[in-house]
């Protein structure tokens, strides 16, 4: 605990599941340190740095951001002091730098060479073009290895949508399921379901032309890999005498090549789908920075967490009921 600090991130200051988190770590550092000393061991980050006050952070170790920074899109904000503190300043600068240089070739970049237009509009064709309602992203680094799961916040959450800005119904299908992986986790998982599946899933491969993790014959056969893996899904293999290693090919797939992992490329790489997932809902005419979908399950949460508690609430229907009379005994 004495080389501790914890920083508690919440735009609001009043989500249920980060404050139990932040009285967690505040009553562990009471514990170890006592009241006193345990002040100097947090920080907040927050829209709201009256509510963080509340909580009992000092108003000098509050850093505020703005309360229309979406949470997906924070990450440049002041949110990003975990980030700054764990990889060092220049690290999070060359973070910013890249995600800037995105941001200034969205806007002055011609549109047949504006690369988030570009990748919208081939992802935008896929879901409504060719009714794909599925998109695999697969990294060939081990350090981009959760890049698919932030995407699926990124972009489900901002474009997971049924109506348009004026509220009338969409007129077509809007964002994709994302899921993915690794490239060398994925080719003996979900790669099987791509090649041969009754389903066509669009790809996002992305790889690096420079990666000094390793010896260069391991980057030569990551590289062999996901250059052969989007191949074969695009030309396939006949064989008609046996089916079951016939490959149909014709299944499309992108291929984002970065020159060498680093703050700058993933800042860029991060401001790309950001910028992605913008036009997308311009095209389909949604909101991409809300999110109302997440709010009744907090609410319904929190009743039921009063009946586990032994307290009393609403009728439900009867498998909810159930559950929660298992679960209250």
């Amino acid at each position: 605990p004495e080389e501790t600090l914890v920083v508690v991130v919440s735009k609001t200051f009043t989500t249920q599941e980060t404050l139990a988190n932040a009285r967690a770590a505040k009553a562990w550092l009471e514990a170890k340190l006592g009241a006193g000393k345990a002040d100097s061991h947090l920080a907040a980050v927050s829209a709201n740095p009256a509510e963080a006050g509340r909580f009992g952070i000092a108003e000098d170790r509050v850093f505020a951001f703005r309360d229309w920074v979406g949470g997906r899109y924070s990450v440049w904000s002041a949110v990003g002091l975990s980030c700054a503190i764990g990889l060092g300043w220049p690290a999070f600068e060359g973070l910013l730098a890249g995600a800037a240089a995105m941001d200034e070739h969205f806007e002055a970049a011609p549109l047949d060479a504006n690369m988030p237009v570009m990748l919208a509009l081939a992802h935008v064709f896929n879901r409504n073009g060719l009714d794909r309602p599925l998109r695999a992203v697969v990294p060939y680094a081990r350090r981009l290895a959760l890049f698919p799961a932030y995407l699926q916040q990124l972009e489900m959450e901002s474009n997971g949508k049924r109506v348009t800005q004026d509220g009338a119904p969409v007129a077509q299908a809007t964002a994709a399921s994302v899921f993915g992986d690794a490239g060398t986790n994925g080719q003996h998982a979900f790669f099987q379901l791509l090649h041969q599946g009754t389903d066509i899933i669009p790809v996002d491969f992305i790889a690096l032309a420079e990666d000094h993790e390793g010896p260069r014959e391991h980057r030569n056969m990551l590289l062999a890999n996901a250059i052969a893996q989007a191949e074969a899904l695009m030309i396939g293999q006949e064989n008609t005498n046996e089916p079951y290693r016939h490959f149909p090919g014709d299944r499309p797939s992108s291929f984002i090549l970065l020159e060498r992992l680093t703050p700058e490329t993933l800042g860029a790489l991060i401001a790309l789908y950001e910028h992605k997932t913008f036009v997308e809902g311009v095209l389909w005419d949604i909101d991409s920075f809300d999110q109302w979908g997440v709010e009744l399950g907090k609410v319904l949460a929190g009743r039921v967490l009063r009946e586990l508690d032994g307290g009393d609430g609403p009728a439900h229907d009867p498998s909810t009921a159930a559950l929660i009379a298992r679960l209250g005994r």
